[in-house]
């Protein structure tokens, strides 16, 4: 049996007779191959051109056939083939089109790297005309382009080798006679008649595409601000990974398209440092509270009470240097330095008083981290406008609900056609030697999925992580990032690797060090933990409020937090 590409017939017009043209073709030996609908599409000087033969025959020893099928009622008149319903046919006729398509095929060849077989193969044409009997065919007078030789009539459909031997036998002008060896024939085939490939994004292909998706959420996130815009005062809220960050800088561009001024104060001075670098602009001044403090009351430390009555003065005389203030990470200031709240709260009255200069005062912050404040900050409780941000525009949905499931039942909202990602993983070793064989294991892995951008962040302080002893200016093997959640509050990363996850990690006081670092990875996160089988039971009972026998604690942890679980013993 011949090889049919494809393997099942297109469908067809049952007028057109194909379906038995191509039973028919089957019947050849396994050394035939065939190709049915065979097309050719090629741009050239800006034009594009399209060739479909109906059956391509090729057999290494013998050559190439192109093969035009022509059946039902069909006339030559006036120089001109006509269907039965009268209209002309294509490409003027049967032959022509036949020996256009095969010289086609052999510029084609000509132009591939299969092009040195071009001069070992025969290449020839033939029509089919499965209506037609031998003893029609002979009495039948053909026009100049057609040769009686170069057809098959409807005997051939009960034994097609016999016709196309008779073709091939053919001589041609250039008495090339087809000698292919079966490296030379599977090349034309491979190269020519039916290549094969097999495209799959890359992993970092697959990241940028689902970058470009957090890009477009941002894009619709952002476009609250045009809702906000006759409000000087507001107040945003949103849980990681909502955009709060980009949103405030798009505020201040904003404010910087129209020639004015904005103070932007974020807590987290590697923040301020990575929004300087990447988000320059003459008119938008980034500052921690501190450096602010610095800069207000030209000292090298910060002096938050003579701050005070610098703002103070300003106030009175007017004479603040900015047209507008925005916060980001308004839930961390004054939780470790109480004046920075009352610092914040002034800023706030020297803007919004001012009704003369008409300045806004934004703040965009993340309610689940005011859970231990005393009280909510006066300069949020009294904006204008109060909203809140849902969708996840930085995290995989797998992810971001992996951060939130400590201290939230609510589940991320994102869009329908959201990135879902892969599931964070959470790998569970019995030694600190184990842990660090897994971290080693966990970049290289990381790695060969094609990410770059890796950060190693600890849920500990550096003098009390996994890797005190392992860190060179920051970074470990002298490459990849590490540091405190606490202090890569505001960032992100594509891969995050959490370490130091222990029993404590998961108290009131520092699960929310947990999910600042949970969700500062964009696309994969992997935790690497000691945690043992009582203290991952504790958690499941008293953090997560699970009920009911709990027969294997770190598997049912990991798949609790939403996470793929291994445990690596020694």
């Amino acid at each position: 049996m011949a090889i049919m590409i494809p393997e099942t017939p297109h469908i067809f017009e049952p007028a057109s007779q194909e379906g038995l043209m191509f039973d028919a073709l089957t019947l050849l030996p396994d050394d035939y191959y065939v190709f049915h609908s065979f097309r050719i599409s090629t741009v050239q000087d800006n034009t594009f051109h399209e060739s479909e033969t109906d059956f391509v025959i090729f057999h290494k020893k013998h050559g190439v056939i192109c093969l035009e099928a022509k059946a039902g009622h069909i006339k030559y008149k006036d120089g001109y083939w006509y269907y039965a319903s009268g209209i002309p046919m294509h490409n003027d006729g049967p032959f022509n089109q036949a020996s256009s398509n095969k010289w086609k095929l052999i510029k084609y060849i000509k132009n591939s790297k299969a092009c040195a077989l071009v001069d070992k193969c025969k290449f020839l044409h033939a029509v089919w005309f499965p209506s037609v009997s031998d003893n029609e065919l002979r009495s039948m007078t053909l026009p100049p382009e057609a040769d009686k030789a170069l057809v098959l009539t409807k005997e051939a459909l009960a034994d097609p080798e016999k016709f196309l031997t008779r073709i091939y036998s053919i001589e041609l002008p250039n008495r090339i006679e087809t000698n292919l060896t079966e490296a030379e024939a599977q090349k034309l085939i491979r190269e020519i008649f039916c290549p094969q490939f097999n495209v799959f994004p890359s992993a970092s292909l697959d990241s940028d595409l689902k970058k470009l998706v957090f890009h477009r959420l941002l894009r619709e996130q952002a476009g609250i601000l045009n809702f906000l815009e006759d409000q000087r005062s507001a107040s945003i809220n949103g849980a990681a990974g909502t955009g709060k960050t980009m949103i405030a800088i798009e505020k201040a561009q904003r404010n910087a398209a129209e020639n004015q001024s904005t103070l932007f104060l974020c807590y987290n001075s590697q923040l301020k440092k990575f929004l300087s670098e990447n988000y320059s602009n003459p008119k938008i001044h980034y500052y921690t509270i501190a450096g602010l403090a610095c800069k207000l009351c030209n000292t090298t430390f910060p002096d938050y009470k003579r701050m005070k009555n610098v703002l103070e003065d300003m106030y009175f005389s007017g004479t603040f240097p900015y047209d507008h203030v925005v916060v980001d990470e308004g839930q961390d200031f004054g939780s470790e330095i109480l004046e920075q709240t009352d610092i914040l709260q002034l800023i706030h009255d020297l803007i919004i008083d001012n009704e003369e200069k008409n300045g806004t005062f934004y703040v965009f912050y993340d309610r689940i981290q005011l859970i231990q404040a005393d009280k909510i900050p006066q300069f949020i409780e009294d904006s204008d406008c109060k909203l809140t941000l849902y969708r996840n525009c930085r995290n995989t949905e797998n992810i971001a609900v992996t951060s939130l499931r400590p201290i939230s039942e609510r589940k991320p909202k994102l869009l329908e056609n959201a990135v879902k990602g892969t599931p964070a993983k959470i790998h569970f070793c019995d030694t600190e030697a184990k842990a660090m064989e897994e971290l080693d294991m966990t970049i290289d892995n990381i790695l060969a999925e094609g990410f770059k951008d890796v950060v190693i962040l600890t849920c500990k302080t550096e003098d009390s992580s996994l890797l005190k002893s392992g860190i060179k200016d920051g970074r470990y093997r002298n490459k990849y990032r590490f540091t405190t959640c606490r202090k890569f509050k505001g960032l992100e990363a594509d891969a995050i690797i959490l370490i130091d996850v222990d029993g404590e990690s998961f108290n009131p006081d520092n699960v929310l060090i947990y999910y600042v670092g949970t969700s500062r990875a964009r696309l994969r996160l992997d935790v690497i933990t000691m945690l043992s089988d009582e203290e991952c039971l504790d958690i499941l009972q008293n953090t997560l409020k699970r009920t009911g026998k709990i027969r294997k604690p770190r598997r049912e942890l990991a798949s609790a937090l939403n996470a793929i679980g291994t445990v690596t013993n020694d």
